[in-house]
């Protein structure tokens, strides 16, 4: 990896979010010059400094400045993390969904292929197999579009990658259970039912990196996790927090949630191969590449409810490591 990232430029949308910081975390301890595209310029200005690191305050709405940016820096990958993610405004907003997660990625395919970058990777979701939301249905439809481009393209590579819940992220729940469990207070449990993917935040950016390294194009890279439902999650707390008894509420499920998530679907089993033993990768239906991936995947769907360790010592060890990253 060290080799793929010297001397490079790297540019990343969204790079004042968790995963986008914890991508320039890790790559920055190589000779690597980075972009951070994003309109948070708090965040921008709170987070990065120094001669590797360049801000640029723009939103993937607008083509022109990803062009212009892109023109400027040109930059050998480009690393699309920027979305809006929180599945129950977007349920409401999907105007808003539409813009950011299908138009802005459609531009910054654009901008990436009229600048010559090397490879462009998506960073998708779990909720994007067997969508049942807007925000999953905008991110299925966003891998779709760099897998379309990817085929229009004589030069620049185009994959996606999903991924699951990433503990201690912005917006995950882990962090905010393991505050009001400390002070005594009863968290919110939507189901009992829910079973989710869960990875830690160093796991998720060995996934991207790993994805964007061997993307040959088209590609949608799938991380092999366990999943865990939510007695085995709140029976990790438990020892998280030193907790002898944890009072819950259950609330019912949220606009747009599933009670099981999706990483790996039915109809995409004919099509999927083994990158190594912790990474899969579902192969375009359509492409003008010639793909190098010998092993077959025999293995099932993944559905989190199919995935589940119930080993809540193992999760809690999960939960602390996740925890100490963020």
């Amino acid at each position: 990896m060290k080799d793929f990232f010297t001397d490079k430029t790297v540019l990343i949308t969204g790079g004042t979010g968790s995963l986008g910081r914890a991508i320039i975390r890790n790559i920055s301890k190589y000779d690597t010059r980075i972009v951070v595209y994003s309109r948070d310029e708090g965040k921008q200005a709170l987070y990065f400094g120094g001669s590797k690191i360049h801000r640029v305050i723009g939103d993937i709405r607008d083509l022109e400045k990803l062009k212009t940016t892109i023109a400027l820096y040109k930059p050998n990958y480009v690393i699309h993390t920027a979305a809006l993610k929180r599945v129950d405004d977007m349920e409401f907003y999907p105007e808003e969904c539409v813009k950011t997660n299908i138009q802005g990625t459609e531009n910054v395919a654009i901008a990436s292929l009229l600048g010559n970058v090397e490879k462009c990777i998506l960073v998708s979701t779990d909720k994007a197999c067997n969508p049942v939301n807007v925000y999953g249905s905008s991110k299925l439809i966003a891998e779709r579009i760099f897998t379309n481009y990817d085929f229009k393209s004589s030069g620049t590579i185009f994959a996606s990658v999903r991924y699951g819940n990433v503990i201690a992220s912005r917006g995950s729940f882990i962090p905010l259970w393991k505050s009001l469990i400390e002070k005594g207070e009863k968290i919110k449990v939507t189901s009992p039912e829910c079973s989710r993917f869960l990875f830690t935040l160093n796991d998720a950016v060995d996934t991207v990196l790993s994805s964007l390294c061997s993307a040959e194009g088209g590609e949608v890279f799938i991380p092999k996790i366990n999943s865990f439902n939510m007695e085995t999650i709140i029976q990790a707390m438990k020892s998280v927090t030193n907790s002898q008894k944890i009072d819950y509420e259950i609330i019912g499920m949220r606009p747009g949630e599933k009670i099981h998530e999706d990483m790996l679907g039915l109809t995409e089993l004919p099509y999927t191969k083994k990158v190594n033993e912790k990474l899969l990768v579902v192969l375009p239906q359509y492409t003008n590449k010639k793909h190098t991936y010998k092993k077959d995947y025999k293995g099932q769907i993944m559905n989190s409810s199919l995935h589940l360790s119930n080993d809540h010592n193992f999760l809690s060890d999960l939960i602390k490591r996740g925890v100490g990253e963020a």
